[in-house]
């Protein structure tokens, strides 16, 4: 079973076939988005992960 860091935010820029989305996603949301594009339904033309919410200090 593999982990998931669900922690993770991500800013996505993608395109349907009618608009483009910008969207700020957790990582369970960004991995429907990329399974939507495998689809054909969207294409992502861009994505940042931009934090998460780990307590961890360097």
């Amino acid at each position: 079973m593999r982990s998931i860091d669900s922690n993770a935010i991500f800013m996505v820029d993608y395109e349907t076939d009618t608009s483009v989305v910008r969207e700020y996603v957790t990582t369970i949301d960004y991995d429907r988005l990329l399974n939507d594009e495998r689809n054909g339904t969207i294409r992502i033309m861009n994505q940042i992960r931009i934090g998460n919410s780990s307590t961890e200090k360097a």
